[in-house]
């Protein structure tokens, strides 16, 4: 194999990466909702429910969290790139107790589903202190 040939293919592979990789800037908010959106990504529907906050869990079965985020991300495609557009701290969200929430607004390009905002919201849990999505929405 030639240099430009090593050099190609570790292009390649970078660019496919990209969208799933850290960035120097994301700090824990970002790492937690990235990492957990990459579940989605992967199809992953069920570990996306198992992962999040015990709010996300009771406010809705593991297959009904299923069947409905397979229907929003059907015949998306692959995600091509990922950026947090906005962040916010609330108190209160629809439909959950008092507490402390982050909602991070994330711009996404699909393959074919083009251009989409994400919306995760995430608050810690008591028992393990870890940032844990209990809302995620898609603004089409």
């Amino acid at each position: 194999m030639t240099r430009r040939s090593v050099a190609l293919t570790l292009l390649l592979l970078c660019a496919i990466a990209a969208p799933h990789a850290a960035r120097a800037a994301d700090g824990p908010l970002e790492t937690a909702a990235y990492s957990w959106l990459r579940l989605l990504d992967m199809d992953r529907f069920a570990d996306a429910w198992r992962e999040g906050g015990p709010l996300l869990r009771d406010g809705v079965t593991e297959s009904e969290w299923i069947e409905a985020t397979k229907r929003v991300r059907a015949n998306w495609g692959p995600v091509e790139s990922r950026t947090t557009v906005d962040k916010g701290y609330h108190r209160q969200i629809d439909g959950g107790p008092d507490g402390n929430y982050f909602t991070l607004r994330i711009q996404t390009h699909f393959a074919n589903g083009g251009e989409k905002l994400e919306i995760v919201t995430l608050t810690t849990t008591p028992t393990d202190q870890q940032y844990r999505a209990v809302a995620y929405g898609i603004k089409r």
